[in-house]
């Protein structure tokens, strides 16, 4: 038995303390004064996971900028193109509601163009 398992973690412990929502959207980061197009693969309101082609550091302090929405980030962890992105603040509703909304039909829609192509 593991020293986990002893201790009743079923899994590794997480801090997530909020749900997760599957979505596929489009969003920028900025980092370092560059931007860099991410994908934005599930959200919540305290959260993100992305991907993206050059991943920032872990720790690292960004700038998220997703459908007019500035989001002050930190990259919680980084494994290869993917990373979680912690926010500063928690999203206000509205604008988690219509990100939320945006990001199902973006992953119902299936595959958005490349990375390298301009973010609206």
């Amino acid at each position: 038995m593991s020293l986990a398992t002893a201790l009743g973690f079923k899994g590794r412990p997480d801090a997530r303390q909020d749900a997760r929502n599957r979505v596929l959207l489009r969003a920028s980061l900025l980092a370092g004064g560059r931007p860099t197009p991410v994908y934005l693969l599930d959200l919540s309101r305290k959260g993100a996971l992305a991907h993206a082609d050059a991943p920032p550091d872990p720790g690292e302090v960004v700038w998220l900028v997703c459908r007019g929405n500035e989001v002050l980030s930190r990259a919680a962890w980084v494994r290869g193109n993917r990373f979680g992105l912690a926010f500063d603040q928690n999203l206000p509703t509205v604008k988690f509601e219509a990100l939320l909304k945006e990001g199902r039909h973006g992953l119902a829609a299936g595959t958005p163009p490349p990375l390298g192509t301009a973010i609206a």
